[in-house]
């Protein structure tokens, strides 16, 4: 056991970091708990090789990480690194595992910050080695300011396409191609929503110039729908989603994105209220203007409750942070309206921003119609779309029947990069709700490795009953 602590924070990226500094700065002792061996999150991940520690490179994520740990290692945050948290029962109870064992953390508050995953649009081919997700790419580069990879191809939507490309240009590995879904008019019709935050604005019309000036052949309104090779990936099909036209080129690296969809399987697990909303990432966490779910004692911050970036993120950790700390009593409501201010002012702005990244970044709904029927769907369990149609031919109306039909979502992801696709492919043959088409949220919320929860021990220290009297 440890604790109790007045409030858990589960996830150290921007919107965790934020609500632990800014609770713990009002009085409450507070527990930080992230998988990350240092606070960050994916965005402003921490470098972990000397190269990357040394790069002059400039990276402004990289500057908001330093400054975020900085303050972390000043502040009275107690911080679990290296430590999942694999169950929540509310109270709040938390099960956590790491390298040191197994672990419960109590707390009468918790926030959630669970942040994003990354989804993809299935092709032919996609998960054949080399071919990698965007942000396994940003995850790369921040850590240890490097990329896989000789003749690369990257390929999806939204900002993220643009900064792993740029990126990869500023390491000294220039792309064969960027393949963009969006057009040109795309990009422009969303520039009002980036202009609310300049700075960001600049950045990217710096990633966009950077691949002008290298030459990177630029595709819009295109995207991967084949991979090729026998072992590993050698080329790649594009099409153009106007004409249908499509062309091959050699590539032995694939960087692949279509946007995010919150973690959000402890929110459920905890009975949250969520709501269907296509522009933050499939669901978004039901919450009021202070950040608290409809479960009381919880609150709710970042891309976990409903995928809005970054910035953001930040400031409604700031806000769930201090609400935990007035509705502890630490806090006035006065001392809270003064301090709360300037956090909502700088939301309003940076959502803005947010929604327009969530335009170009919202995952398209024709899988139906590209999808083949050998493309594998569910790819820990290697579930194609033709198992599944067979499945729902046979009577399947929703995931939790695909999942008992096809061993959908049983593998290792237990159905995070799959269970959405599948369930668009359901919506498409008019079965099951409209509404919540998902798989039944249970513990563990990830794969826990058994020796973790075991520990050492032998057989001395199995406790044997006494004989039953005969």
């Amino acid at each position: 056991m440890t604790g109790p602590h007045d409030l858990l924070v589960i996830g150290a990226g921007p919107a965790g970091s934020e609500a632990a500094l800014a609770a713990a700065s009002a009085g409450l002792s507070v527990a930080l708990i992230d998988e990350g061996p240092a606070a960050g999150g994916q965005v402003w991940r921490a470098p972990r090789t000397e190269a990357a520690r040394k790069s002059r490179i400039p990276d402004t994520d990289r500057d908001r990480g330093d400054d975020l740990r900085t303050r972390l290692a000043r502040s009275t945050v107690e911080v679990f690194n290296a430590t999942q948290a694999w169950d929540a029962q509310p109270g709040f109870c938390v099960s956590c595992v790491s390298d040191t064992g197994a672990r419960k953390f109590h707390a009468e508050r918790l926030v959630l910050a669970t942040g994003a995953i990354e989804r993809i649009r299935p092709f032919e081919g996609w998960t054949m080695p080399g071919i990698f997700g965007l942000a396994a790419a940003t995850a790369v580069m921040k850590s240890e300011k490097t990329l896989f990879g000789d003749d690369i191809v990257i390929s999806g939507q939204g900002p993220l396409l643009i900064a792993v490309a740029a990126k990869a240009c500023a390491l000294g590995l220039r792309p064969r191609a960027v393949v963009d879904r969006a057009s040109r008019f795309d990009w422009l019709r969303e520039t009002p929503g980036f202009a609310q935050v300049p700075s960001m604005l600049a950045t990217g019309g710096g990633w966009m110039a950077r691949l002008a000036l290298a030459g990177v052949p630029y595709f819009r309104r295109s995207e991967v729908i084949r991979a090729g090779g026998a072992e590993v990936l050698r080329s790649l099909t594009i099409r153009n989603l106007d004409t249908g036209a499509t062309h091959e080129m050699d590539a032995d690296t694939l960087y692949i994105g279509n946007g995010l969809t919150p973690a959000d399987e402890l929110h459920r697990l905890l009975g949250a209220v969520q709501t269907a909303d296509r522009l933050r990432g499939g669901y978004r966490t039901s919450r009021d203007e202070r950040c608290r779910s409809s479960v009381p004692g919880l609150y709710v911050a970042g891309d976990g409750a409903g995928v809005y970036g970054a910035l953001p993120s930040a400031m409604q950790g700031r806000i769930a942070g201090l609400a935990a700390a007035r509705d502890h009593g630490t806090l006035s409501e006065t001392q809270f309206a003064a301090r709360v201010q300037e956090p909502r002012r700088k939301l309003r702005r940076y959502e803005k921003f947010g929604d327009a990244s969530c335009r170009l970044m919202q995952f398209p709904e024709d899988v139906s119609l590209s999808v083949t029927a050998d493309t594998v769907i569910c790819r820990c369990e290697d579930v194609t779309r033709a198992d599944l149609d067979t499945a729902i031919d046979d009577g399947a109306k929703d995931l939790n029947q695909l999942k008992h039909f096809t061993r959908l979502g049983m593998g290792p992801c237990q159905g995070r990069m799959c269970s959405l696709t599948a369930a668009v492919l359901l919506r498409a043959r008019g079965v099951g709700s409209e509404t919540d088409m998902r798989l039944t949220p249970r513990a563990p919320v990830r794969p826990v490795e058994m020796n973790q929860l075991t520990g050492d021990f032998d057989y001395d220290d199995i406790p044997v009953p006494k004989p039953a009297p005969l």
